[in-house]
């Protein structure tokens, strides 16, 4: 799988746009800076607790994520580049509601996209522990 160029994706252009149109806007953005996955899409992958079709896989060179939603898509972006920015250590989701509710997007967010986002930190904090183990061995 090809990695995504997330290289435009910067939390600090949502902290200095605090208008939710604005903010939407640049999460719809950074949403279309995922690429569709097709080989992503397996059961395996797929996030329980996500309304729309998410899936993501870790392998060594990083994380993968598809969505159905771009809005889904731009908070997965952002989720990636914090990730990669804190040198691979993931966050507790308590700290990631809290940068939600600082940047004043929770509020905007529908529960079922927070409980989405949710979703995706729960799995990225899973795989970042518990690596899956490569296909072929303790099978």
């Amino acid at each position: 799988m090809t990695q995504d160029d997330l290289s435009s994706v910067n939390i600090a252009a949502l902290r200095e746009n605090r208008q939710w149109q604005t903010q939407y806007r640049i999460l719809m953005e950074w949403g279309g800076k995922i690429q569709p996955k097709p080989e992503l899409r397996l059961p395996e992958y797929k996030i329980r607790g996500c309304s729309a079709d998410a899936w993501l896989c870790r392998q060594d060179d990083g994380f993968y994520f598809d969505s159905d939603s771009r809005i889904i898509n731009g908070l997965a972006a952002l989720l990636l580049v914090q990730v990669t920015q804190e040198g691979g250590r993931m966050l507790d989701v308590q700290v990631w509601r809290n940068l939600l509710q600082e940047l004043g997007l929770q509020k905007h967010l529908s529960p079922s996209r927070n409980n989405g986002f949710q979703a995706l930190v729960l799995r990225m904090n899973e795989l970042w522990y518990n690596p899956p183990l490569p296909r072929g061995e303790g099978q």
